[in-house]
């Protein structure tokens, strides 16, 4: 049996740089054209490849090649675009009437996340993209999942609110198992 892959599907080098420059380029533009992409795995393994190097950046230059570290950014760099969709997709859910599956918020915010993972571990850039990450969040929203641009931003405002809420309620729960196992 014989594997085939299509060049929707297809994410080389090649293929993950015309994404990127897609991306940055014009950000409308890019996430119209993937608005009928079927399935997630392009958009993960963007993602993915965004990761792997900021990971490698980050652990060379800041963690001093700790295996754990690395391991732990990518495992952030996945699960932060995975669960900011789950809220997202969610809030979209209960607010409208159109059924927008999962997949497509998720290729929102991984196409949106690994563009600008890039060059998210330059020091000080961090927190300056993280607004930027929300207007292209905000633009994917309304070309690729055809909400209005109101009901996108809201939308981005309220997964924000949504994240640091489950951050702050599951702080005391990591401390204290922290505490129980180290």
């Amino acid at each position: 049996m014989e594997a085939s892959c299509t060049q929707a599907e297809k994410m080389g080098i090649r293929e993950y740089m015309d994404t990127l420059f897609a991306i940055m380029r014009s950000p409308a533009k890019y996430f119209e054209s993937v608005a009928d992409e079927s399935g997630s795995r392009r958009a993960l393994f963007f993602l993915m490849i965004s990761g792997i190097f900021y990971c490698s950046v980050s652990m060379t230059y800041f963690f001093e090649n700790s295996l754990t570290m690395g391991v732990i950014m990518m495992i952030n760099a996945v699960f932060m675009p995975a669960l900011g969709a789950a809220f997202s997709f969610c809030m979209i859910s209960m607010s409208t009437r159109s059924r927008v599956p999962y997949g497509k918020v998720f290729n929102v915010y991984a196409y949106a996340g690994g563009a600008l993972m890039v060059i998210s571990w330059i020091p000080g850039l961090a927190m300056v993209l993280e607004p930027v990450r929300a207007v292209l969040v905000g633009i994917g929203l309304v070309k690729a999942c055809g909400l209005g641009k109101m009901q996108a931003a809201f939308l981005v405002i309220i997964t924000g609110v949504l994240l640091l809420i489950f951050f702050w309620t599951a702080a005391p729960l990591v401390l204290e198992l922290r505490s129980m196992f180290g």
